[in-house]
């Protein structure tokens, strides 16, 4: 036989090794007796090797089945002799007579087994790990260590008819129950039982038998525990003592399913306490009688409310609960600050509508002036308190919570705006902050009160009101030298401009640097040598359009007897025309219009041997001016009128100031608080005081709030401002759109206008008429409620 044509390439197979025959069987009694030595903890005496080899030749003698089904059964007798012998015993003994001592000696036994029985079987695993890589797999077998958790279930737990299974998790939900009130048990016991529930899979191996056995009755039971324990606190806790009991539990059960529960557990354990502790008496926690969440918020306990915020955060019913009556409070709060400012409405008309001929009587209403003045004052620092307040507890208790934060925006933009007068009042404060209540502050305290007063200038809805006024004090400040800080002053104009955009300020700012231009023009002036070296005159020279709050409408005739007014001959009078003269030389194609209304001077005037000065108004100077060069001149009003030209109204107020109220620097005759047309006035030389420098106020001349006349006025002008406002915001939305139906331009319109005020669909027909009258739009000939604008 030749090889020589043999194909290249072929294999040669190693000779197939002949091993002798052995008994399966007697193998595997070797196997099952190893396993009887593993669970009674001798390996040492066993070898490995050897068992591997028994495992591997079943599996190649196709005896698979006799290694995996003979294991699963020394498996069986073996946990079934253990429960009869080490666990039964203790069952019996908490079924007549349970106790936390007889269930944890129940759950002992049954921990220490199965301790036992998960040790061995990771031994056996491995012995059998060919078993499980060749023969289960093919077989399509669970492997073997899950095989022998089945086994412990079935033979353990699930024997006779579960009783097992049922006293255990009963011991254990016991033992539980019994941590809840104080008990002391051992964690380990209960974390060793709950880690073998969690391990095991039921018998359609979908869930673990915790899930299905445990952790249900866990729930059910803890919903009953703290439903009474929910009841039992409303009788007897304050709402302080009561979330602080509930929180506390909430801890606890977290720190429980820490211990020896499971993470999943916790989560709903929470879920369940939160909705029996919270949930089902959200309104009642926080509504106790006298000891609720009104008497936190009056109290700042913040560590309290920030308590109470956890546990309403979760569920947003009981946070919209929180915020209702958080909500609520703030507008009861706002409710009781507005019944303070009742006299104002009740009694603002009375300097204009009471006239008594006693100075008793007059000095009352000047009085009431201040104290409404300083009410007013108090009603918006008690709101900027109250929000300081509300707002620490935001940031400390509320987490920063913008749903919370905004709730309590909302409750304060009602508080503020229900108050017809909060943008006079606000205007009003600011007034006196910049005024007087800068004075002996920090930076920080001052940026502080710029920002909490432009945070409630934000919650105004009439902003153009509060222009109105603010505008007002302004140019008082400005012009009497009243502002303590010019830094703040530029400082709250650029706040302001931040909230409301550069169109807002651009009168305020104008106002600034008139008063710039003002001090360059006097220093200009006193350069050039026009000026009376023996007179020191300052003037402030204003743009008529930045200036509106001090030339308010007035008919043609007022108009001139305003300007009528002039300085009696002498150097005042020949200054104002050296002035006017430079200021018309370097500024050609300009007007002067003298507004003597508005200044103030400093003189020096001797009564006997006594000399003092006088800070005045310009009118009061023009008056005390006729009698500086005639000893024992009398004039009477009619002269004094006829002379300097003021206007009565305004003349009588000066004369009252100087003749009638604290310091007489005339004498009247007849003596009275009253100002006739035919009453004499002379220069008072026996006045005395101890003061050097005196101040004359003018009657009714300190910013206070306004009377109900006064209010209408300003009204006026605010409602005829927002006229042509209104008109100018539809012509630029129709310019853009061309073609609108009617709502959506009231809409729009509102949109637009809402960062200054609201206007009514009514204030926006009224316009969209006049526009129409004047050709800027047209209604549609085919759809009356479509407009179209006229280019």
């Amino acid at each position: 036989m030749s090889f020589a044509n043999k194909r290249p390439g072929g294999r040669i197979l190693p000779v197939r090794r002949l091993t002798p025959q052995v008994d399966p069987q007697k193998q595997f009694d070797k196997l099952a007796a190893a396993i009887g030595q593993i669970y009674n903890h001798n390996v040492s005496q066993l070898s490995y090797e050897e068992l591997f080899r028994i495992g591997y030749g079943l599996v190649q003698s196709k005896n698979g089945s006799l290694a995996y089904d003979g294991v699963k059964g020394v498996l069986e007798t073996h946990l079934s002799d253990c429960v009869h012998r080490d666990v039964l015993v203790h069952m019996d003994a908490v079924r007549s007579n349970p106790s936390a001592v007889t269930n944890d000696a129940l759950l002992s036994s049954v921990r220490h087994l199965w301790s036992e029985h998960v040790t061995a079987m990771l031994v056996i695993k491995d012995v059998l790990m060919y078993v499980d890589k060749v023969y289960v797999k093919n077989a399509n077998l669970v492997p073997v260590y899950e095989m022998g958790m089945c086994v412990f279930r079935d033979k353990v737990l699930l024997a006779a008819q579960k009783r097992l299974i049922t006293q255990v998790v009963k011991a254990a939900l016991a033992q539980i129950s019994g941590e809840r009130r104080g008990a002391h048990v051992d964690r380990s016991v209960l974390r060793g039982i709950v880690d073998m529930l969690v391990e095991l899979q039921d018998t359609g191996q979908t869930r673990t038998v915790y899930e299905t056995m445990m952790q249900p009755q866990l729930l059910a039971e803890s919903r009953l525990f703290y439903c009474d324990a929910a009841k039992t606190r409303l009788a007897d806790h304050s709402t302080a003592a009561y979330v602080r009991a509930a929180q506390a539990d909430i801890d606890a059960e977290m720190d429980r399913a820490h211990a020896y529960l499971v993470p999943s557990t916790g989560t709903l354990l929470r879920n369940v306490l939160l909705d029996e502790l919270i949930d089902k008496h959200a309104s009642d926690i926080i509504n106790i009688p006298n000891a609720g969440l009104v008497q936190l918020l009056d109290h700042r306990d913040t560590e309290a409310l920030h308590t109470l915020y956890n546990l309403y955060a979760p569920m947003h019913p009981t946070l919209l609960i929180l915020q209702t009556n958080i909500h609520s409070h703030v507008l009861e709060l706002g409710q009781k600050f507005a019944v303070s400012l009742a006299p104002l409405s009740s009694s603002t008309m009375q300097s204009d509508e009471q006239e008594g001929p006693r100075e008793k009587d007059k000095s009352a209403q000047v009085l009431g002036v201040a104290a409404k003045t300083a009410m007013a004052l108090r009603w918006v620092q008690d709101i900027l308190n109250l929000y300081d307040a509300y707002d620490e507890i935001i940031c400390v208790s509320f987490s920063e919570c913008q749903s919370m934060r905004q709730s309590i925006h909302d409750a304060f933009i009602e508080v503020i705006n229900a108050n017809s007068r909060a943008p006079e009042l606000l205007s009003l404060f600011m007034d006196d902050s910049l005024k007087n209540g800068l004075k002996r502050k920090g930076e920080q305290e001052i940026d502080h009160l710029l920002e909490r007063s432009v945070l409630m200038f934000r919650f105004l809805q009439n902003k153009d009101a509060f222009e109105h006024y603010y505008k007002l004090h302004l140019a008082k400040r400005l012009l009497l030298g009243r502002s303590l800080s010019d830094d703040a002053e530029h400082s709250l104009v650029s706040k302001l401009k931040v909230e409301c955009g550069s169109q807002f300020t651009l009168k305020l700012e104008g106002m600034f640097k008139d008063m710039q231009l003002s001090s360059d023009l006097a220093y200009g002036f006193k350069e050039s040598g026009a000026a009376d070296a023996d007179f020191d005159l300052s003037l402030s020279v204003l743009t008529p359009t930045y200036w509106p709050a001090l030339a308010p409408p007035m008919s043609e005739e007022a108009k001139l007897e305003m300007q009528s007014v002039e300085p009696p001959p002498g150097v005042l009078r020949t200054s104002v025309e050296a002035f006017t003269q430079y200021y018309l030389h370097h500024r050609s194609g300009r007007r002067l219009a003298w507004q003597y209304n508005m200044g103030n001077a400093d003189i020096k005037l001797q009564f006997g041997t006594r000399t003092y000065e006088l800070n005045v108004s310009t009118y009061q100077m023009f008056i005390l001016t006729l009698f500086a060069d005639i000893d024992d001149l009398s004039l009477t009003t009619t002269e004094i009128q006829q002379q300097t030209r003021i206007p009565i109204e305004a003349l009588t107020r000066q004369l009252q100031s100087l003749a009638c109220a604290k310091y007489k620097i005339l004498s009247k005759t007849p003596v009275s608080r009253e100002v006739g047309a035919n009453d004499r006035f002379a220069f008072n030389n026996n006045f005395k005081s101890a003061q050097y420098r005196i101040r004359i106020p003018v009657v009714a001349a300190k910013a206070s709030v306004e009377t109900e006349k006064e209010k209408s006025e300003s009204m006026a002008a605010i409602g005829l401002e927002r006229q042509y406002v209104v008109e100018a915001a539809i012509v630029r939305i129709m310019k853009t759109r061309k073609q609108m139906v009617h709502e959506q331009l009231v809409t729009e319109t509102i949109k637009q206008l809402s960062a200054r005020f609201l206007p009514t669909p009514k204030l926006i027909k009224e316009a969209i008429g006049r526009l129409i009258d004047r050709e800027y739009l047209q209604r549609s000939p085919d759809d009356p409620r479509l407009y179209n604008y006229l280019a």
